[in-house]
């Protein structure tokens, strides 16, 4: 059948859903350095920053109002809410959930005209999620599958598939597993 889903189109006569690649989409107030640079179905916002070198795979998604420093490089499916601010010279994986107002520090002596700056962007791993208002300061990787909680400041590496919370971020113990995630 043929017909639509989330705006993306879909190819006819195939027995598994198929999607043909869409172009991407930049909002008429965007600022995109390097359109070539976007993947197919990506999609940037009003108002949204992206500098020069700025790489970014299938079907992602920038809200309104952030920025994307400069030769950042930005997997498939990934998702980066209203006002991140994702620094220069980032390396994000796929499956990758940015929520607003997120922001990632890349120097960790920010002085006006330092003259010993030392760029040390953030890594962040497939299929990580980060909630709203988190902080992720410099040099500090989120191992695939981690997740970061709403204003968590992220001062150290975080395991791959771990939980971590709070200022200073702490990994959450539970002895438990999380309901909704059972039997998977």
């Amino acid at each position: 059948c043929c017909g639509t889903r989330n705006g993306d189109r879909m190819s006819p006569g195939r027995s598994t859903l198929a999607f043909e690649p869409t172009p991407p989409y930049i909002h008429d107030t965007a600022l995109v350095k390097d359109p070539q640079l976007l993947g197919a179905g990506t999609k940037i916002w009003a108002y949204a920053s992206v500098h020069e070198g700025v790489v970014m795979g299938e079907n992602c998604s920038l809200g309104e109002r952030a920025y994307v420093g400069k030769y950042t490089r930005v997997g498939d499916r990934t998702r980066m809410g209203e006002k991140v601010h994702i620094t220069d010279h980032m390396e994000i994986g796929s499956g990758v959930f940015i929520a607003p107002m997120t922001v990632f520090a890349n120097d960790r002596n920010p002085v006006v005209n330092n003259p010993f700056y030392k760029c040390e962007p953030p890594i962040v791993e497939d299929d990580v999620s980060i909630g709203v208002a988190a902080v992720i300061l410099p040099g500090v990787r989120l191992g695939r599958g981690c997740t970061i909680g709403a204003g968590a400041v992220v001062t150290k590496d975080v395991p791959p598939h771990e939980t971590w919370v709070g200022n200073p971020a702490r990994p959450l113990h539970r002895e438990e597993p999380i309901a909704c995630l059972q039997g998977l």
